[in-house]
This record gives structure tokens, sequence and C-alpha cells, in this order.
């Protein structure tokens, strides 16, 4: 019985999954993550599979790149950038973009967020009032009001896009 040649269909391997993980990255970064991301990370693990067993399968070559010093510069390279990217998104503030418009929305003043529902700041005073949240100043933020009837500014946002 002849041995499992490795090198026949790593290869064919990583460049199916390669141009897949690229594409797929693309779309991720550029359009949309949730429809591709499980495939992705899928085929992902696929072709870190594949590239230790094509690495494995092609040692000798492999070890060569190491004892030229562009490839190594080419090689620390991108691990540098890598890394650095990684280290940006950790560090990088998390919050989602939605997080960020309920954030500034809770944080202006009702008087400014009257127009953006569609109603006077009248109605939008009487509104809140009849739910509850009666409204001293309409200079107030949906946050401030929320601390002085010790509610959430979950709730008190129901109310004004009810």
């Amino acid at each position: 019985m002849q041995g499992l040649n490795i090198r026949r269909w790593s290869t064919p391997l990583i460049i199916g999954a390669g141009i897949f993980v690229a594409i797929t990255g693309l779309f991720m970064f550029f359009i949309a993550e949730n429809p591709v991301k499980f495939a992705h990370e899928l085929v992902g693990i696929t072709f870190s599979v594949a590239i230790v067993l094509h690495i494995l399968s092609n040692w000798r070559p492999f070890k060569r790149y190491f004892s030229q010093r562009g490839a190594i510069s080419i090689i620390a390279l991108a691990w540098l950038v890598g890394i650095s990217l990684v280290t940006t998104s950790v560090l990088r503030d998390n919050e989602e973009p939605e997080e960020l418009i309920v954030n500034h929305i809770e944080q202006t003043p009702i008087v400014l967020l009257a127009p953006v529902v569609g109603m006077d700041v009248s109605e939008l005073v009487d509104q809140l009032s009849d739910d509850g949240f009666a409204v001293d100043n309409p200079e107030m933020s949906i946050e401030q009001l929320a601390h002085q009837h010790n509610a959430d500014t979950d709730d008190i946002l129901l109310s004004v896009f009810r």
C-alpha cells in the first residue's frame, strides 16, 4: 500500500480554502459580517490545518526560508502587523454602533429630541408625564430624567419612541 501523499492534496486545499477565506474576509470587512462569519471561521480552521500539513510535508524547503534575511524580514513584518492589529482591537473601545447611538440619544436634551421624533416639545413632555416621567425642564436629558425618576433610560426611550 502506498503512503498517503499529503503534498498532493494539501496544496490544492490551501489554494481553495485560502481563496474562500480571502473572499469571505473581504465580504465581512466591507459588506456584512453575519451571513458568512461561521463559514469563514470553519473554513479558516481547515485552512490552518492544511497549512500545517503542507509545512510538515515540505519541511526542508520551509526551513530554508529561515536562513534568508529577506524572508525573515517579511515573516517578521507580517507578524508585527498582525500583532499590532490584534493589540489595537483589544485596546479599542468595542462598543457597538447601536450602543453609541443610544448613548448619544440618552444624553440629548428633550427639547432637541422632540423634533427628531416628530413632536413639539410640549407634546413630548406631556407624553413622558403621562407615562410617569414628569419633566421639570425640557433642557434636561433622557439620562437626567431617568436619574430624577430612579428609572431605566430604556423605559423612558420606549416612551419617547412609541
